[in-house]
Formats: C-alpha cells, sequence, structure tokens
C-alpha cells in the first residue's frame, strides 16, 4: 500500500543512509509494533493498572503504534503523555483518551489485550 509521505497518517519510512531516499514508507499499523512495554510504569508511561497482586503494572511507551499482549487482573489504565486507547477481552475503549487520563473499569477486573498510542 502507497503512503502519502505529507499525510498525518502514522507511518515509519526507511532512508538510504548514503542518498537520502526513501526506501520504503508503510503505514504503522502495517509496520508493526513502535511501542515498548515493560512490567512497571514510569512517569509519563501509558499504563495498565494490575488489580491484583503478584500481577506487575505495565507500562507502554515509544512513537505511535499498538503493543499486544495478554495482561490479566487489569483495574485500570492510564494514558500519561499520550493520546491513547485501550482493549480487554470482550470489549476495546470507543474512544481515545486524551493525555493524563485514568480509566476504571468499575470495579471489575479484566485481561488486557493491547494498548495503543496515538
Amino acid at each position: 500500500m502507497a503512503v502519502d509521505l505529507l499525510s498525518d497518517v502514522p507511518k515509519h519510512v526507511v532512508l538510504d543512509a548514503a542518498t537520502g531516499r526513501v526506501v520504503s514508507a508503510v503505514p504503522v499499523g502495517e509496520f508493526g509494533t513502535l511501542i515498548s512495554n515493560h512490567n512497571y510504569c514510569n512517569s509519563g508511561e501509558g499504563c495498565y493498572h494490575a488489580g491484583r497482586t503478584p500481577y506487575a503494572h505495565q507500562g507502554f511507551f515509544g512513537t505511535p503504534g499498538t503493543f499486544t499482549g495478554s495482561w490479566p487482573y487489569r483495574s485500570s489504565w492510564y494514558t500519561g503523555r499520550y493520546t491513547a486507547r485501550a482493549c480487554w477481552v470482550g470489549a476495546c475503549a470507543q474512544v481515545a483518551l486524551g493525555p493524563n487520563t485514568t480509566a476504571t473499569f468499575g470495579g471489575t477486573l479484566v485481561t488486557g489485550t493491547s494498548f495503543r498510542i496515538y
């Protein structure tokens, strides 16, 4: 699929280091994950909060993209400094939420399945 290099669609562009010529350009969703994940949440990161011990919080950071996994017993999620959207078994947030937003599940624990940074 061709990508408009001037569009605001998230994309990954590979340049030839010697000439600067565009070697490839693909939408982020087709390129794969451009965000990273670890089992703790630093300040400003997106975070899927654990609602039960010994399960760890899951932190998300980096460039726009979607990170998928399986994180049981999630009680809430936090967008951090990003606009973000989370999914869990059976549903996803219907809209992306802006920076510094915490979303809970009304006391229900869910299994998180993905976290997307926009």
